[in-house]
């Protein structure tokens, strides 16, 4: 009987194993969808603040050529 329940506690170890990596598999894939969501969310965040970036960057371009045509008279 040893060799059976050799076999049947090495069978359980294996067992456990499988579970583990399954369960650790579900846990990545959940994790790797919050972080594209993150990763979407911050695009679209960037994609914001760039265009906003533009716009004051073409307004103080403005600014300033106002700035130095009142100075130069």
């Amino acid at each position: 009987m040893s060799r059976l329940d050799d076999a049947a506690a090495r069978l359980e170890a294996a067992i456990e194993r499988l579970d583990t990596a399954a369960h650790h598999a579900v846990e990545l894939s959940s994790r790797s969808a919050e972080l594209q969501a993150e990763l979407d969310a911050a695009k679209k965040e960037y994609a914001e603040l760039s265009k906003v970036t533009d716009e004051v960057s073409e307004k103080l371009d403005k600014t300033i050529g106002r700035l130095k045509f009142v100075l130069e008279g």
